[in-house]
């Protein structure tokens, strides 16, 4: 069972907060952090479905967020928006991932 359904790290405050202000109301379990300490925290603390990681996340965090996230389970999502606007990439990119893994669930 995953207590959380999705994890997003970033480095932009408002840009984390947006992403939960859009996707809570869907219904969907989501935390959102700009520290990598905090993201391995909530990692070793949840069950977390999916984690996307943000475009401004560097190289070496990316990497070392990725195999840890990874190591427990977690599907990983490098966001890639393309030009796109926050709310388009995530009722595009990640919505249909998380209503698809959400219609999977055994909880």
């Amino acid at each position: 069972m995953h207590t959380v359904d999705l994890l997003t790290v970033g480095r932009g405050e408002e840009v984390v907060a947006s992403a939960i202000a859009y996707l809570e109301p869907l219904g969907f379990r989501v935390l959102g952090t700009t520290s990598d300490d905090e993201a391995r925290a909530i990692l070793h603390r949840e069950q977390v479905r999916l984690l996307v990681i943000g475009g401004g996340v560097e190289a070496d965090s990316r990497n070392a967020l990725t195999a840890e996230a990874t190591q427990r389970g977690t599907t990983v999502v490098q966001a890639q928006r393309a030009g796109r606007d926050l709310e388009q990439y995530l009722g595009e990119e990640i919505v249909p991932i998380l209503e698809g893994a959400a219609s999977h669930r055994v909880d």
